[in-house]
């Protein structure tokens, strides 16, 4: 269900030591999708593999998450638009309207706007460098009527998300919390966040949380 993950052994040794967490962007059959950007050298491993090589896989661990029944806004940031293009095929399949408003630090990054564009009423795309519409996702979602939308669903930098908070959106917001997940299924704590007053592991608690709850100063 969208929101899940599953934790990617790299190699078959104990080198790098710790799996790889990848969010679920596509589930149909039993072909699934994994968009991975590489950031180090475990995903840099990953990316090396080729067609008829095995990877293990864990999971899928995360919360399901059922999006509303309301008409809906996805704004992702950067590869947060992996999770979120799994919540645009459940939205399609489900016949609920949703918009899209996705942004990147420069264009060469764009993925899935395509795919996107099949399912979403609408897609507004903007880049901080070399395209368009320079601009960010929380200097463009000023320009959106958000009292026409039931829910926000958002997946994104940490930095993006904090900012996103700050615009104190009176419409439930829900962010996919992506951040350091060790084991992924609740025992290592590597994962821990304040939410609601209280530490909330992102890998059995969520990754979907409510972004208004969420204390990102502790």
């Amino acid at each position: 269900m969208p929101g899940q993950f599953f934790q990617i052994q790299v190699s078959d040794s104990i080198d790098p030591f710790l799996n790889r967490p990848i969010s679920v962007a596509s589930y149909k059959g039993t072909r699934l999708l994994l968009v991975i950007k590489i950031v180090g050298r475990g995903t840099r491993i990953l990316s090396a593999k080729r067609e008829g090589e095995s990877v293990i896989l864990f999971g899928p661990f995360g919360k399901k998450c059922r999006p509303k029944r309301v008409r809906t806004l996805l704004v992702a940031g950067g590869i947060g638009i992996a999770p979120l293009h799994f919540f645009a095929e459940y939205l399609h399949k489900k016949k609920i309207p949703f918009d899209v408003l996705y942004g990147v630090r420069n264009k060469g990054e764009f993925v899935l706007r395509k795919e996107m564009s099949r399912m979403a009423d609408s897609v507004s795309c903007v880049a901080e460098h070399g395209f368009r519409k320079s601009a960010t996702v929380v200097s463009a979602i000023g320009d959106i009527e958000l009292k026409d939308y039931g829910a926000v669903y958002t997946c994104g930098p940490r930095g993006m998300l904090i900012e996103l908070q700050r615009l104190k959106i009176e419409i439930p917001v829900y962010a996919l919390c992506e951040d350091f997940l060790g084991c992924g299924c609740g025992l290592c704590l590597g994962c821990a966040i304040m939410y609601k007053g209280a530490y909330k592991r992102i890998c059995v608690d969520g990754p979907v949380l409510e972004l208004r709850d969420i204390d990102f100063e502790v």
